[in-house]
This record gives C-alpha cells, sequence and structure tokens, in this order.
C-alpha cells in the first residue's frame, strides 16, 4: 500500500468485541497500581471480586482493534504511543459483550525529519444496545513517516498546566516487573519486553508501556483527591512527554479547581516530564 495521509485518513479501522471478566478487572487493577497494599481496603474494592468496582482507565485495554497501523505501511518500529484521552460515559459493565468501532480523525505531516502525528477515535459501547460505555482518542507518533501530506481534522491541543507550584503531589513507585504484568492485559508489543525490540526503537532498554503509566496516573489522581477511591473520573487526558522505565519512581503533580484536574507526570531521579498537560474530571 502507497503511504499517504488520505489512505490512513481512510483506512478502514477493524471493529473489535470484548467480554470483560472480573479477572481481566481484577488484573488491569493490579497492574496499574491498586492493591499494592493487600490490606488497604478502599483498594481492595478494585481487586476482589467481592462488590468489584473497576478501575476507571480499565477501557483502555476494552475492544482494541489491534496493531492495525502495521497494514498501513508505517514504520511499525518507529511508532510511538503520544498522546491519549478517555471519556468515560458508565464504567466498563462485566460479562457483558462490547462492541468498538474506530476511526481515522487526522494525519498531521511534520516533515521528513520530524514524522507525523494520526489520531483516531474508537467508540465503545454495549454489543446488544449500543449504550456506549466510553470515547478513547489516541494519538500515534511515527517517528519514521514524515513527508506524505496530512489530511482530517486534528483533535485541539491539551491545555498546559498551571504555571504555579501544585496543590497535590503523589508518588508512585513502579514495580521493576510492572511492564511483564501489564502486557498480559493484552498489549504484546515486543519494545515492552525485549531489550533488542527496545533498540530496534532507539531506546537503551524496554520501555514502560504508555497506558500503563496512563492507568498508574489515574489511580494517584483518585487515591490522592478521595481518600475513600470512590469518586472515579468521568474523564482524563495526557501527552506522553518521555519514555518511563520500570522501577522507576513517579511524581504526579496535581492541581485542582473544583472537579477539574490538571496534573503531570515527573520522574524527578532523572529530571524527565512523562506525562504533560494532563487534565481529569472527578464523576
Amino acid at each position: 500500500m502507497t503511504l499517504s495521509a488520505q489512505s490512513i485518513l481512510d483506512f478502514p479501522v477493524p471493529q473489535a468485541t470484548h467480554v470483560v471478566t472480573a479477572r481481566d478487572a481484577i488484573l488491569y487493577a493490579l497492574s496499574v497500581g491498586y492493591g499494592t497494599n493487600a490490606l488497604d481496603e478502599k483498594a481492595l474494592n478494585y481487586v476482589y471480586e467481592r462488590d468489584l468496582l473497576t478501575a476507571p482507565t480499565l477501557a483502555n485495554i476494552v475492544a482494541h482493534p489491534g496493531p492495525w497501523m502495521q497494514q498501513t505501511g508505517v514504520d511499525w518500529a518507529r511508532l510511538v504511543h503520544s498522546e491519549h484521552r478517555l471519556t468515560i460515559h458508565r464504567p466498563v459493565p462485566l460479562d457483558v459483550p462490547l462492541i468498538s468501532r474506530s476511526r481515522v480523525l487526522s494525519v498531521v505531516d511534520r516533515g521528513v525529519e520530524k514524522g507525523m502525528f494520526v489520531s483516531f477515535e474508537r467508540l465503545i459501547a454495549t454489543a446488544d444496545g449500543d449504550e456506549p460505555i466510553v470515547t478513547i482518542v489516541q494519538t500515534n507518533a511515527c517517528r519514521g513517516d514524515g513527508g506524505c501530506g496530512s489530511a482530517g481534522s486534528a483533535p485541539e491541543p491539551l491545555p498546559k498546566v498551571p504555571d504555579r507550584g501544585p496543590d497535590l503531589e503523589f508518588n508512585i513507585d513502579i514495580p521493576g516487573n510492572a511492564a511483564l504484568l501489564y502486557r498480559l492485559n493484552g498489549d504484546l508489543n515486543p519494545l515492552h519486553v525485549d531489550p533488542q525490540a527496545a533498540g530496534r526503537s532507539g531506546f537503551d532498554r524496554p520501555i514502560l508501556h504508555g497506558l500503563c503509566s496512563f492507568g498508574y496516573a489515574g489511580y494517584a489522581i483518585v487515591a490522592a483527591i478521595d481518600p475513600g477511591m470512590a469518586s472515579g473520573l468521568s474523564a482524563i487526558a495526557a501527552r506522553f512527554s518521555a519514555p518511563i522505565f520500570p522501577g522507576e519512581t513517579i511524581t504526579v503533580q496535581m492541581w485542582r479547581s473544583d472537579a477539574e484536574i490538571r496534573f503531570r507526570g515527573l520522574v524527578a531521579a532523572r529530571g524527565a516530564t512523562i506525562l504533560d498537560n494532563g487534565i481529569a474530571r472527578l464523576s
């Protein structure tokens, strides 16, 4: 297939179906920080099948269409997830058939040397009643594919965090095996486990899944804002501004204005901002 902005924009992203079980929900929650302290009763609600609550960011792993961008002709080894937006219409139901329908929203060409951004939308709903569950907008940076032109309408830029000290901070120690655990949710990209694959993508060792750090940020916001961890989120979005490696500590800085939270994630040990322009809304 000849690579062009229009061919990517018109690409028929496959539909996907998924039935989420309690086991799926618990595994996901464990992989993004819930249940680190097994005696923490408020977090236990997310990792114990009795009266189970689903983590707000669980929908990120639901009914994913798979590595469809490989089929468009982009340089798959140099593709990275650059931005993610999740709007939650209702919690992910368990043991209910779900379906996702996706479409490409935009291709933004940054030139031959800089590559391009491709944004696509994924709508997840119940398969029988078509009741909306979540809307996801994902942007991928195709670092080896600039020069093919632009097409479509790109999402509005995420707002920058306030230019003042944060209202809250929450530290999270990422386990050394975090990527090995998170990949069991379905993202088996070798970039996150195989040193040789990581090297081919320009990294000196495997990096953590962007959506794993995104899930940890969601956990941090819920845990820091609501001691009962019952509020949940109705929306969360952020830009992936630098890779994070398993075993590092993330400091999630938060600025609160009523139900809106601005946030970013830092790895202070190496002076890196790994999540930026974050915005979340409490449900």
